[in-house]
């Protein structure tokens, strides 16, 4: 995620209709058409004398400035009919997709209006249909007309605007109530309150406030160069089955018959169901002809495990665990992977159970259940290796996960075990992560040590770029910052430059603590951040004395640092 940079950021607004544009007739609501026209009386979201000055055509809008060298000009394209959005399909949304697709290279972001009922399944969808998108895409709406007094429409909109006109966030976005979730971690859980939507399972990617707060670490990166590829086959003939105590046998039958090609399945806690043996028949008969079943649980949060669903394991492999994926979001996903040709029933089982769209969190091996009895798992797979003749291979494949598990856990003792076998302590396990990197992020200034000493690499990035260094910074872990600078560990050019904004950020937060942190690893704390200004800037417009002498002192070499905690020597 980077900063937008220069002087005109221009946006395509697709208005499809939904209850931000209607108006009250005879007591009930209806489509309002000409939005753009309404938009251009609101001094906030239209700055007349800057449009005339600058000559901009009559169906363009230009935002007040959001700050004082850029400008936000946006296009509003209205569909023919606007639609309720409760008679949207995947068909519409495809539309959207290649409206997208047609105007790409003119737009630096878009953001697209949408009635609120469908709007999680429009952002999945529309997620998934998006691929090797490298531009920020925002869906909003609102709960009532932007017309009305008292309206939650203008808020939303124009947060909408200003994420996608500031921020390159190269993901299909929902904003709503000052929050920009990702698009396929959303779902709608209230009709009347203006926090109409949640992400469960994924914290906001960004909180709008008196500031922005962008939560980086989430942000998805550019995986690589390319133009944009709109996927249109998407399958039609899926479905969604909610299953309840009690659901006969029979009614699961008739829903599961074709021309149903797929099923989100929501089942109980953990991913549990009814162990009746004709419903469990039912399950396994249409698994064995092909039909693929999606396990989701109806919780609003958790996933769906391995370690309670028995029942639905017995129903036979054609069930897939869709861990913690929303119902839209799996319902989307099972749409595109049948949409894609040439593909072998076991070929779309493995696309299912892959994170494609930042959908849903994998299992990760440090949070297992096994890794959190400090000491005993790598222990124990060690003894287990410690008896096989094809040690080497085995070794080679579980020591990556099981030093990250002890890692995180902070067990010396296990990784040392797993270092006396040949282990290399300095490999990625399939999250991206090192020992290192997990070990940083905890704190665990020990584990931290012991890496050092076994000569893995102190600048190694994971999976997203991130140094080890900076994970510690983030967690204002100073004796494991202290271990790492010693080893030669600096902060990426990356890193640096953004450096700035967080800076500004902590200053008006007044968070000595994480300015220390920064100093410490070696950033410029004069560092503009994204609208110029330097931390002490910040700090002296806020009047904040105590941490305008810190970054005084910082700054000026002082050692201002309280001794950290001791670092115990690795046995």
């Amino acid at each position: 995620m980077a900063r937008a940079v220069g002087p005109e950021r221009r946006l395509l607004a697709i208005y499809t209709g939904g209850t931000i544009g209607m108006r009250s007739q005879h007591g009930v609501l209806v489509p309002g058409r000409g939005l753009a026209a309404v938009l251009r009386t609101l001094p906030m979201f239209h700055d007349e004398e800057h449009a005339r000055a600058c000559g901009l055509p009559e169906d363009t809008l230009v935002l007040p400035p959001a700050s004082p060298d850029q400008r936000i000009i946006y296009t509003v394209m209205e569909c023919q009919p606007l639609f309720d959005s409760c008679d949207m399909t995947i068909t519409e949304w495809v539309q959207i997709a290649q409206i997208i697709e047609r105007h790409y290279e003119q737009y630096h972001g878009f953001v697209v209006i949408h009635g609120t009922d469908t709007m999680a399944f429009a952002a999945s969808v529309l997620s998934f249909v998006l691929e090797n998108l490298q531009k920020t895409v925002i869906l909003t709406g609102a709960q009532v007309p932007i017309h009305e007094l008292w309206n939650d429409g203008r808020e939303n909109l124009l947060g909408a605007l200003l994420m996608a006109g500031q921020y390159v966030i190269p993901e299909v976005c929902l904003f709503f109530q000052n929050q920009l979730f990702r698009g396929t971690r959303v779902t709608k859980v209230d009709t009347r309150r203006f926090a109409a939507f949640c992400s469960p399972n994924l914290p906001p990617l960004a909180v709008l406030g008196a500031e922005v707060t962008i939560n980086r670490e989430l942000v998805r990166k550019v995986r690589a160069e390319g133009p944009l590829v709109v996927h249109r086959s998407m399958e039609h003939d899926v479905g969604l089955l909610r299953l309840y105590p009690g659901i006969q046998a029979t009614l699961v039958r008739a829903f599961l018959q074709p021309p149903l090609k797929g099923v989100v399945m929501e089942t109980f806690g953990s991913g549990n169901g009814p162990t009746k043996a004709d419903l469990l028949r039912e399950l396994q008969e249409a698994a064995e002809r092909g039909l693929l079943i999606l396990n989701c649980t109806h919780c609003l949060r958790g996933t769906v495990t391995s370690d309670y669903a028995s029942s639905m394991a017995t129903a036979g492999a054609g069930i897939v665990p869709g861990f913690d994926m929303m119902s839209e979001a799996a319902l989307a996903k099972l749409s595109f992977v049948l949409g894609q040709p040439g593909l072998s029933l076991d070929d779309r089982k493995e696309l299912l159970v892959r994170d494609l769209r930042g959908e849903m969190t994998l299992p990760r091996a440090e949070e297992r259940r096994p890794s959190r009895q400090s000491g005993t798992l790598g222990l124990r797979v060690a003894q287990l290796l410690s008896l096989r003749q094809e040690t080497d291979a085995v070794r080679d494949a579980l020591t990556p996960s099981l030093a990250c598990a002890a890692a995180h856990a902070g067990d010396l003792e296990a990784l040392q075990t797993l270092a006396e076998l040949g282990g290399d302590l300095s490999l990625q396990d399939f999250s991206g992560q090192t020992p290192l990197h997990v070990a940083a992020r905890r704190g665990h200034a020990g584990v931290v040590t012991l890496l050092l000493q076994r000569g893995v690499d102190v600048n190694s990035r994971d999976e997203d770029g991130l140094s080890s260094l900076l994970l510690a910074v983030r967690g204002r872990h100073r004796s494991v910052i202290g271990l790492l600078r010693a080893a030669g560990a600096c902060l990426s050019a990356q890193e640096l430059e953004d450096a700035g904004t967080e800076l500004c950020r902590l200053a008006s937060k007044a968070d000595g603590e994480g300015l220390r942190a920064w100093w410490q690893a070696g950033a410029d704390l004069g560092q503009p951040g994204y609208d110029g200004r330097s931390a002490l800037l910040v700090a002296e417009a806020a009047g904040d004395l105590e941490v305008v002498t810190l970054l005084q002192s910082l700054q000026g070499g002082a050692d201002v640092l309280a001794p950290g905690p001791e670092v115990l020597p690795v046995v």
